[in-house]
């Protein structure tokens, strides 16, 4: 079963040392473009990023959820794709 978690939420569930980890990992494009839970007639680009962890004496994986603005997207094409040209932001963590 899939869990939707905020940054506090999956550091009680995993830890923080896995929570940061995720952060710390690439994140690659889901190929899903929507809304993040706020949207207003804006489309996003999703990314993610996942780790293995460990909760409740199981074996899952922990994944960050990014979403980029067309704007944004533009911003990393002009830097030839270099995504350091924009702050990256968690949206939402997921456990499965």
């Amino acid at each position: 079963m899939t869990t939707t978690l905020t940054r506090d939420a999956a550091i009680k569930a995993v830890g923080l040392k896995a929570v940061e980890a995720v952060e710390a990992e690439n994140c690659e494009p889901t190929n899903t473009v929507g809304c993040n839970g706020a949207c207003q007639g804006d489309q996003y680009t999703q990314w993610a990023a996942t780790v293995g962890a460990i909760a409740d004496g199981e074996d899952v994986t922990l994944t960050a959820y990014y979403y980029t603005t067309n704007e944004q997207d533009q911003a990393m094409a002009d830097a030839d794709g270099d995504g350091s040209v924009i702050d990256w932001e968690v949206d939402e963590y997921e456990l499965d």
